[in-house]
């Protein structure tokens, strides 16, 4: 055999070598398949109206007011619980010289003054607004467990009675009512609805 036959062999022989060599990291036969998986957090929303319950000025003893606020479930999202939290702010004490003690009080008895009744489907209390701004995480939804307190795009109404309370309680040895110390003051009364989730479950795809 001539040198250009050995020579040409040899190049074949030694690439078909490195093609068995390399052969073992492909393969011919493919298939890629994708899944599409979409998750998405529902949303809770709970919407009060009106914004503004009661905007009272010049009240006197024996006064009430009645109002109803609606609370709205505008998420997707069932509802578990709605919990109210109170607070009391803006208040300042009105001095009045021509009273025994000038009229001096605080906050806590300016509220104790005020009576308020709160009734919804499931719940019915009444308080004094002193006991109702000391309140904390009360629930105004008492469902069995498991049930939703408002489903979406559902409703559920609060009435709210506020009255201010009459006391003939005089001064010792004076003919002037204790109340009259109450005279010209008043404060903000802020209204906390706080609106929970059910608890988590298994889900099934929609």
């Amino acid at each position: 055999m001539s040198f250009k036959k050995k020579m040409g062999l040899g190049i074949v022989t030694g690439a078909l070598g490195l093609t068995l060599i390399g052969g073992g990291t492909w393969a011919a036969f493919n298939d890629v398949e994708t899944t599409h998986n979409y998750f998405e957090a529902g949303t809770l929303d709970l919407v009060t109206n009106p914004e503004t319950l009661i905007n009272l000025s010049n009240m006197k003893p024996g006064d009430y007011i009645t109002k109803t606020l609606t609370l709205t479930n505008n998420g997707s999202l069932d509802i578990d619980e709605i919990i109210l939290n109170v607070d009391a702010e803006g208040w300042e004490d009105v001095l009045h010289d021509h009273l025994p003690d000038n009229g001096e009080n605080t906050l806590e008895d300016f509220l104790s003054q005020f009576n308020v009744h709160v009734v919804s489907d499931e719940y019915a209390g009444s308080f004094t607004a002193l006991e109702l701004v000391n309140l904390e995480n009360t629930k105004l939804t008492l469902e069995g467990e498991g049930v939703p307190a408002i489903s979406p795009g559902e409703s559920k109404e609060i009435t709210i009675t506020l009255e201010f309370k009459e006391d003939d309680t005089k001064y010792p040895n004076s003919r002037l009512y204790v109340q009259n110390k109450y005279q010209g003051e008043g404060a903000t009364v802020k209204l906390q609805f706080e609106a929970t989730q059910m608890p988590g479950e298994k889900r099934e795809n929609d």
